[in-house]
């Protein structure tokens, strides 16, 4: 069959089923089967249109892999096709994936969450996992984007700490006037940073709502009215109406008997590393849950504060501020606990010291200590590297004169050595005293002494006078 066969029979029978569905003379069960069978007609297509664009462009130079004319052809954003082909090199490492794919059995997005999870592990341990590839092909993509994080944090030697300081280092925002007269705002924040603004908003926005419903209906305010509305609120310092502190993000714990398959992810959102976790731990209330091997809770504990407000008062009348750089605002002070709380360290004020949201992510992000400050307190400092002791200036450069005396010494007063020799001289100095030495003017009146910098020969008058004796 030719490549135009097999276009016109794809086509004619789409436009069967679309004319079937449209009719309504179709079946439930039929229109269900036909939802279930166009799962792998999408999962064939996009493997088709991935492999047919790369190609083209490889044999007519393109240069850009093939997202250009991808997009052209199939009506995709650049943004898209760059996705969907980039996607489809990641899977040549994967081949069984790639496989799965072409048959229909895994959609293009589970592939690249595969294709994201070999990239933090390995392709080995990927394609040796049955029951992953099992779960990409049953899960929904935002289910399985899920069970993929998890599972890639599991099996990461570093708890994904390099991944989250990847994503932490592209944080961005960016602020503009527009051609409309408005104001635009565009940013991206790492996972943690994200969860956080987006639970504040929503919190902020549906406070806003709940006050809308006062108004008649014309003047309530559409969902995104009350967003935009809420980060001016939350920017000016309000905050949530004035009401107690919500939490900014709940963060789960998953804890295995043996402790081999611990990891932390923020609810609702993708995991975290150890160190993410033992900075939130500082500042929380925790709430201890059992569950059994099939999801049910068996104990619910109750919350605990981890730092209570007359604790952080005491703590800012003993430092006066924040203990790393002496920021002295109440707000911006968090009470860290020196023993980690994740360890068990106790929530006293003698194992907490006060730093500021920075010098905070000073300890748990980039390892700095904490150590006595020599006052009977505690500070932070940069953590132990390398360091050289001071430098040393390079010995100084024999002078011409200092070589051509000992020469001339060597071979004129071999039977004796002269007293100047002895005493230590050395350069022009030497090489004068052991020319009167020499000449026998021992009394006469020393010649005018020449100073001179090292590396040059002494004055050419002298140097030949000494060269004489």
């Amino acid at each position: 069959m030719s490549m135009e066969e097999a276009i016109r029979l794809v086509e004619r029978g789409l436009a069967q089923m679309v004319e079937l569905s449209a009719g309504g003379q179709v079946t439930c069960a039929e229109l269900r089967r036909g939802l279930d069978a166009s799962k792998g007609m999408r999962c064939r297509l996009d493997a088709y249109q991935a492999n047919a664009a790369s190609l083209l462009a490889k044999r007519e130079s393109h240069g850009d892999g093939g997202t250009g004319v991808l997009a052209q052809a199939a009506g995709l954003s650049r943004r898209a096709a760059a996705g969907q082909v980039k996607t489809a090199e990641r899977l040549q490492a994967l081949p069984d994936v790639q496989r799965a794919v072409e048959s229909g059995q895994v959609s293009f997005t589970n592939a690249r969450a595969l294709a994201d999870a070999a990239d933090k592990t390995s392709a080995e341990a990927v394609t040796e996992d049955s029951a992953l590839l099992a779960k990409a092909q049953s899960l929904t993509p935002e289910q399985f984007a899920r069970e993929a994080g998890r599972w890639a944090a599991q099996r990461q030697d570093d708890g994904g700490e390099a991944g989250f300081r990847r994503l932490r280092r592209r944080r961005r925002l960016s602020i503009w006037d527009g051609d409309d007269g408005m104001m635009h705002l565009r940013g991206e924040f790492d996972p943690v940073a994200g969860a956080k603004l987006r639970n504040r908003l929503c919190t902020e926005a549906e406070r806003l709502r709940r006050g809308d419903l006062k108004l008649p209906e014309r003047e309530r305010r559409s969902r995104h009215q009350r967003m935009a509305d809420a980060f001016e609120s939350l920017t000016a310092g309000g905050g949530v109406g004035g009401s107690k502190p919500s939490a900014d993000i709940a963060i789960v714990q998953h804890l295995s008997a043996d402790g081999t398959k611990a990891f932390a992810e923020i609810e609702g959102g993708g995991t975290i590393p150890q160190s993410v976790l033992d900075e939130h731990f500082c500042n929380a209330r925790i709430t201890g849950i059992v569950f059994s091997d099939e999801g049910v809770p068996l104990w619910h504990g109750h919350s605990k504060r981890r730092a209570t407000d007359a604790q952080k008062r005491a703590l800012l009348a003993i430092y006066g501020g924040c203990a790393g750089c002496q920021d002295a605002h109440p707000m911006a002070i968090q009470a860290h606990h020196v023993d980690p709380a994740s360890q068990g360290g106790p929530t006293d004020v003698s194992n907490l010291i006060p730093l500021c949201w920075l010098c905070h992510q000073r300890v748990h992000q980039h390892g700095w200590r904490v150590v006595p400050d020599g006052r009977g307190l505690r500070t932070i400092e940069p953590p132990d590297r390398v360091r050289y002791g001071p430098a040393h200036a390079p010995e100084s450069v024999p002078m011409r004169g200092r070589e051509r005396s000992d020469v001339s010494m060597s071979n004129d007063t071999a039977q004796h050595e002269p007293a100047t020799a002895r005493a230590g001289l050395s350069g022009p100095a030497a090489a004068r005293n052991a020319l009167r030495e020499v000449t026998g003017n021992k009394t006469g009146p020393s010649p005018p002494q020449v100073r001179t910098r090292p590396g040059r020969p002494p004055p050419r008058g002298e140097s030949q006078l000494f060269n004489r004796g």
